[in-house]
């Protein structure tokens, strides 16, 4: 198939399984959908990369305030675990967290505010929109001009986008990459003076980016691992159901789950592994075959809420109790579960994390130094906290918790 015919299948496919929100990237499948473009023209590694700042001697990973910037990190996993009791979470094997010198970019704030540009993915689901109403509630806050472009979620747009954005000589760049395809245009912004924040995604080593800002993927897969297998004693049968096949926000938190099972739980048997492209009728169908072939399942990973919903409806249609599920966090899997019996730990990508990019962003433009890699901390609970994060009057769509006020929930629509 040509290059225009599988980009064309793969954004039918896409497009198909997005009527229920989700957080593409968790690149948020906000950015998923423009990495998967991405992934199809032209291949990405699963490989953890600890993003690189391209910027030599203004990293500096031995440093006093690094160690501080990678306590910081590692309290993020810390926190997350013991939210759902597991105890003593470290950060994964080859994470590295620098300390970079913004001295370079520093400048007086102009009387109308900085210039920042916003390469987002554009408004193709609940996800991304939140995620963009964030960045600019936060900017208006902050006293930030907002140079916004639209992707929707083409990653070849987002490539020009950023040209485009580049050429206006913003103060900074925040881009939520679609894809690795934009790596050549976050180097030229770098190599011209402008600093770049990486938003809820992740680009290879060596992109030119000051500092990257994204609830951390391997995080998410160890939460998930680790609650099932001490849910199940480290004992029995269980599934794994990822969102779509070779999309970052797919396969780093799967990666990082199959290493958990396989070195350290042997009597964990996994017995499935499929994908759902997080389409909760597809999840639904794929359940439903599993239920039947493998009636003494005891758990299922997941990525998704969205996937746990499917779970849900076909073990309940079906009349057995549904096993213990994970996956990120939506409203409509919470409002459907509440009050009933079902097992979970959830851990949320929020889109308002952008409100971060934009803040360390600003850091920059400041002089202050400021971490090569952001873990954003974000909601982690079980089924037992549940009142405490469903919001019954608002929309299915609605990414909670949310950190936006009831007046703009409003206007979205999704309250």
């Amino acid at each position: 198939m040509s290059t225009r015919g599988r980009r064309h299948a793969l954004r039918s496919r896409i497009e198909e399984v997005l009527p229920v929100p989700f957080r593409l990237p968790r690149v948020r499948a906000a950015v998923a959908v423009a990495a998967a473009s991405a992934l199809a023209l032209s291949g990405c590694s699963t490989e953890r990369e600890s993003p690189g700042t391209g910027l030599g001697a203004a990293a500096d990973c031995g440093g006093s305030t690094a160690q501080s910037f990678r306590q910081q990190y590692a309290q993020t996993w810390r926190q997350a675990g013991d939210a759902i009791g597991l105890p003593g979470l470290t950060p994964a094997a080859g994470t590295q967290v620098c300390e970079i010198d913004t001295a370079r970019f520093a400048k007086d704030r102009p009387k109308k505010g900085y210039r920042i540009a916003f390469a987002a993915q554009g408004p193709t689901n609940a996800w991304a929109t939140t995620n963009e109403e964030a960045f600019r509630y936060r900017a208006r806050q902050r006293g930030a001009k907002v140079l916004y472009a639209s992707a929707n979620g083409d990653v070849n747009k987002q490539v020009d986008n950023v040209q485009q954005l580049v050429a206006q000589r913003p103060d900074a760049l925040v881009v939520v990459p679609m894809g690795d395809a934009i790596t050549g245009q976050v180097r030229a912004a770098a190599s011209q003076g402008i600093p770049v924040v990486v938003c809820s995604g992740r680009l290879g080593e060596g992109s030119g980016a000051v500092s990257t800002v994204t609830r951390d993927y391997e995080l998410q897969g160890t939460l998930w691992a680790e609650w099932i297998a001490r849910r199940i004693g480290g004992k029995g049968k269980i599934a794994m159901l990822s969102g779509i096949a070779g999309v970052p926000t797919a396969e780093l938190p799967k990666k990082q789950a199959e290493k958990i099972f396989a070195q350290r739980y042997p009597g964990i048997q996994v017995v499935a592994k499929q994908n759902t492209d997080w389409s909760a009728t597809k999840a639904k169908t794929v359940a439903a075959q599993l239920l039947a072939r493998y009636p003494d399942l005891k758990a299922v990973w997941s990525d998704s809420a969205i996937t746990d919903l499917g779970v849900y409806e076909a073990y309940s249609q079906a009349g057995k109790p549904v096993p213990p599920v994970t996956g990120d966090v939506t409203n409509a899997f919470l409002k459907a579960v509440q009050g009933k019996d079902v097992p979970f730990a959830l851990s949320a990508f929020p889109p308002e994390q952008s409100a971060q990019c934009l803040d360390t962003a600003l850091d920059v433009l400041a002089g202050k130094k400021v971490p090569s890699q952001v873990n954003v901390n974000s909601a982690v609970f079980t089924d037992k906290q549940i009142t405490q994060y469903v919001r019954p009057e608002c929309s299915d769509d609605l990414a909670v918790p949310s950190a936006l006020p009831a007046d703009l929930l409003k206007k979205l629509k999704l309250c």
